[in-house]
């Protein structure tokens, strides 16, 4: 039987809630796993993060960078695929690290933050991990739209990360089981 996948509240605890204020956007999507043995690590949660983008979401990311170009906001440094896998696998999860534009801003036991400040808008997501009944993963991300682009950039992209965020969440679990890093 699959793992659910479903959508929680903030939580005022976390390091993401506590460094972002006057936020125009908040999603919590949750995973309690029937799979996992143990509590994955906040950063093994990032690393499959990115191991577990669908094709359809690489083609979105390839277009967004391309069209943040042109606009001027910060997009991710150019690496061939070898070199990403490989900085992916040595991701050590420390405070500055990071991977394509999500840099660690803040990070404890059981969560680890990323985010990043643009002039259009600036948005942290937090891999966070521990154990209830089963073990369990969340991805939180809040947003602050900073501007006119902002504001129309995130219009565009927040349906879109809604539903990817639940199928990203949902793969990171059968990554995290035959963790190959």
């Amino acid at each position: 039987m699959a793992s659910k996948v479903s959508q929680i509240q903030l939580s005022k605890n976390l390091l993401i809630s506590k460094t972002s204020h006057a936020l125009d956007y908040a999603d919590v999507f949750q995973l309690q796993s029937k799979h996992l043995k143990n509590v994955p690590e906040p950063k093994d949660c990032m690393i499959a993060f990115f191991k577990a983008f669908p094709k359809s979401f690489k083609f979105l990311l390839i277009l967004r960078e391309k069209i943040a170009k042109l606009l001027r906001l910060k997009t991710a440094p150019e690496t061939e695929k070898t070199s990403r896998l490989e900085r992916l696998h040595n991701f050590s999860g420390d405070i500055g690290d990071s991977i394509a534009i999500f840099e660690v801003i803040d990070k404890n036991k059981t969560e680890l933050l990323t985010g990043q400040n643009d002039d259009h808008l600036d948005f942290k997501l937090s891999f966070i991990s521990y154990k209830t009944e089963l073990p369990t993963i969340e991805l939180a991300t809040t947003v602050k739209i900073n501007n006119k682009i902002g504001k129309l950039y995130f219009s565009i992209v927040r349906p879109i990360h809604k539903y990817y965020m639940k199928i990203i969440l949902s793969r990171m679990e059968h990554i995290l089981i035959s963790k190959d890093w």
